[in-house]
């Protein structure tokens, strides 16, 4: 009796422990996405400046059942840069990790000109020893036909 009684007790303190553990997985912050849109300057004279581009549409677009979806969007500020929150429910539902950013650069904003006037990022995530997600940020740009 003694036997079964210490084993159900390390049973319970064991699912104490996982669901303590699992509770400090969840997140209730949101986590945020964010850069600065820029063109590259590929002149000799000013190798390594690059001009900011204002008023460049950035959506999140994650791809269900094949079809391509606008799940975020941001316009860059006057210096660039955007910025995209996600909380719980958006990681939950639409896994940031197997979407993309799609940039669509304004009319002669850039000397360079990509195909369709977009470029696309990867979203990488930063995570914690545990597996949470702390930040995101882009990967390198792709340039495809829109």
């Amino acid at each position: 009796m003694a036997f079964s009684s210490n084993i159900f007790l390390v049973i319970t303190l064991l699912s104490i422990a996982s669901l303590t553990l699992c509770s400090a997985q969840i997140q209730n912050t949101n986590v945020t996405l964010a850069g600065v849109i820029t063109c590259p300057n590929t002149s000799l004279s000013s190798a390594g400046t690059f001009r900011v581009i204002p008023q460049a549409q950035v959506d999140v677009v994650c791809t269900s059942f094949f079809i391509p979806r606008v799940t975020k969007s941001a316009k860059t500020n006057f210096v660039g840069v955007y910025s995209l929150s996600f909380s719980q429910s958006d990681i939950s539902f639409n896994n940031p990790e197997l979407c993309y950013l799609n940039v669509t650069l304004p009319m002669n904003s850039c000397t360079f000109s990509p195909p369709g006037g977009a470029i696309r990022f990867p979203i990488l995530a930063i995570r914690s020893p545990f597996g949470v997600v702390i930040d995101y940020f882009p990967g390198a740009p792709t340039y495809v036909r829109a």
